[in-house]
């Protein structure tokens, strides 16, 4: 059996329904069959791409590794089939990112600062595919995040200059005890239940695994998702608690709140392709417009912002 376009669209699909009985369900076939498929693809590439337990599936780190490449060949083929006019005529500005609240304010930006090009926009938790994919001429530009200790470091092939650096903060149940306080000590979230996505090949969430372990504990992960929509209905249900962006934008039920001596931060990080540099002062200018203007509609970060020294 050689390996083909379908099987890493079969890996993708699993990965991201994270079982193989719903990636079955997705992809019209039976479980049975997909299980077969996933065992013959496995002995191709000569290692499990994913650890299978009762709640289901989950990546192992041949597998992160795995599907990260997988991600790429497969965007990149999506653009092939893809390509327009505009493409073809240098016309488009390819835009990716991670999921933050400034994305929409920054394409809004790109739009009146390139009147005569198309926009276009692609967003990944796998953050490292964002990177690759700049890198290899797949995107013009993206807005991608690192951490203290998991820094992304220039290189030849990528430019890249920070936007802002923020601190992380976490999200509580509006019932909680710890939801009246003006700031939490991450140590009195220790006994809780925590949702947390898979690593995003640039630091997250080894960075908050790192400043748990330095307050004693490691956290409990009953939940692992990528949505942020599943993961506000958990907390709101008053189910799970959970680091977030300081910008994150609370649904019914939630709060959010900082965490005292700010253990978690992240940074922000505009990363493009050498042959848009020209276009690099205009960027810079949107995406930090986009981050102020969200910046100044979440009353957590402003307050916070107050009491910093």
């Amino acid at each position: 059996m050689k390996l083909e376009l379908r099987h890493l669209e079969t890996l993708r699909t699993i990965a991201d329904q994270g079982s193989v009985t719903r990636a079955a369900a997705a992809l019209g076939v039976s479980q049975p069959a997909l299980t077969a498929q996933l065992r013959r693809i496995e002995g191709v590439l000569g290692g499990l791409v994913f650890a299978r337990d009762h709640r289901g599936v989950t990546a192992t780190p041949f597998g992160e590794f795995v599907l990260a490449r997988a991600r790429v060949v497969l965007a990149g083929v999506d653009d092939l089939l893809a390509a327009g006019p505009y493409e073809l005529a240098g016309q488009a500005v390819r835009v990716g990112s991670f999921e933050h609240p400034v994305v929409v304010p920054l394409v809004a930006n790109l739009m009146r600062a390139f009147p005569e090009a198309r926009i276009t926009l692609q967003t990944e938790h796998f953050v490292r595919v964002l990177v690759d994919m700049v890198a290899n001429g797949r995107l013009d530009v993206a807005l991608v995040a690192d951490y203290p200790g998991h820094e992304l470091r220039p290189q030849p092939s990528l430019g890249l200059e920070a936007v802002a650096v923020e601190p992380v903060f976490v999200a509580l149940p509006a019932a909680h005890p710890l939801a009246s306080r003006e700031e939490v000590e991450l140590a009195d979230l220790a006994g809780e239940p925590w949702v947390l996505p898979p690593p995003d090949g640039l630091g997250w969430p080894e960075h908050l695994l790192d400043a748990c372990g330095r307050a004693g504990f490691t956290p409990r992960a009953r939940y692992q998702l990528i949505g942020a929509g599943v993961r506000g209905e958990l907390i709101g249900a008053g189910h799970a608690v959970s680091a977030c962006q300081a910008l994150h934008d609370p649904g019914p039920g939630v709060v959010v709140r900082p965490l005292a001596g700010n253990p978690l931060w992240m940074r922000q990080v505009l990363v493009w392709r050498p042959g848009f540099a020209a276009h690099v002062p205009a960027l810079l200018d949107s995406a930090r417009a986009a981050h102020a203007a969200v910046a100044a509609r979440r009353p957590p970060y402003t307050t916070w912002l107050t009491r910093q020294p």
